[in-house]
């Protein structure tokens, strides 16, 4: 690699790390928000949140690395503009491709990193996030008990905690069961542990009495108990099977649907169809990067601002993201998959030639002057 190179590779390099760090903590700053009920509805700890929030980042990293790298070539390149050094380049005898070569070089890290996020760490992430949501809502203690409030865990039975302790332990518990009205109970206990048995959840009281009222004569019987087990296995939310979304699956598993699960074959195509959109996901760094090149260093030269230049290349990419988008719903439909690949590879394959073609020849007019 050469000094030139070299030169160019770093005005690229620096912005865009500086654009998909600064774009990446933005918008994960207001991802990270919606998983705030985390803590709020089910008393996970601030860790809990920290790190599904940190989830999210390879999915947003899927989107967000071809338009950083788009803004660092627009950068790069107007800036050797404003300094003159285009010129330079352009007076020494260097072609467009040799200008182009690093950028491309950069381009094609930014495409292998978009595959492998699209392919392997987005659905690896969301999978392990979709998990522990599914594990935190199906917790009776988060789920059900608050420290100091009188929950209504069902129909019928209301419980409340003095003070929730780690391990699933319980301070000062009272539970008011009245799902039969011909036998209404309240419990009260020192304290309270929960466990895990082979028929399910089972809460165990300590220290406590139960206090039932009879149903003719309203006298109050109270029984004084050192142990007492009440089974809670009806009260616990299920999670169930998990159904895997589409950004939660393998590549392997959109292309090849699961026929005897019902959801694969009401959305088969759909899957096949995002499958193929993450294959092309690559194709979309290089249309970016072709695009702000030949905003750049295409067409002819010019000593005026690249401002207008600059901004219809950024139409031209809002533009193409939406006609993918736009393709693969068709495909989804339809089941004609090159319509995902066309609109990158049209771009790509445009600005290559309008980048690189050589002019063509002028011809002399006979007669013209020897």
């Amino acid at each position: 690699m050469s000094s030139l190179d070299k030169y160019i590779l770093r005005q690229c390099l620096i912005p865009f790390a500086l654009i998909l760090v600064v774009t990446t903590a933005i918008v994960w700053m207001t991802q990270a928000l919606q998983r705030i009920d985390i803590i709020i509805e089910h008393g996970q700890g601030l860790g809990v949140f920290l790190f599904l929030s940190l989830l999210i980042i390879p999915s947003l990293l899927a989107v967000i690395i071809p338009f950083a790298l788009f803004g660092a070539v627009v950068y790069a390149l107007h800036r050797l503009h404003s300094d003159s050094e285009i010129a330079v380049m352009f007076a020494a005898g260097v072609s467009r491709l040799r200008i182009a070569a690093p950028l491309m070089a950069v381009t094609a890290v930014a495409a292998l990193a978009t595959f492998y996020v699209n392919v392997d760490l987005m659905p690896r992430t969301y999978r392990v996030m979709k998990q522990m949501v599914a594990d935190i809502r199906a917790d009776f203690a988060s789920s059900l008990l608050r420290s100091g409030e009188f929950i209504n865990a069902s129909d019928g039975l209301t419980v409340y905690v003095d003070e929730i302790r780690p391990g699933n332990q319980f301070l000062g518990l009272l539970i008011n069961d009245y799902r039969n009205a011909k036998d209404r109970k309240t419990y009260f206990a020192q304290r309270a542990i929960l466990r895990e048995t082979d028929a399910g959840p089972v809460l165990l009281l300590k220290n406590g009495n139960i206090q039932t009222v009879a149903q003719y004569t309203g006298k109050v019987d109270i029984i004084q108990y050192q142990d007492w087990a009440i089974d809670i296995s009806s009260l616990k939310p299920d999670s169930g099977d998990l159904q895997l979304e589409m950004t939660e699956r393998y590549l392997g598993e959109l292309l090849n649907p699961d026929m005897s699960k019902v959801y694969d074959r009401q959305n088969a195509t759909k899957l096949i169809a995002e499958g193929h959109a993450r294959i092309s996901s690559p194709l979309y760094a290089f249309a970016y990067a072709f695009i702000g090149l030949y905003a750049l260093i295409g067409g002819s030269y010019s000593r005026r601002s690249y401002f207008v230049r600059v901004a219809i290349a950024g139409s031209a990419i809002f533009i193409l993201r939406v006609a993918g988008f736009l393709a693969q719903g068709f495909a989804g439909t339809s089941g004609e998959m090159w319509l995902i690949y066309a609109p990158p590879l049209a771009v790509i394959g445009s600005s290559a030639f309008l980048l690189f073609a050589p002019p063509p020849k002028q011809r002399i007019p006979a007669g013209g002057a020897a």
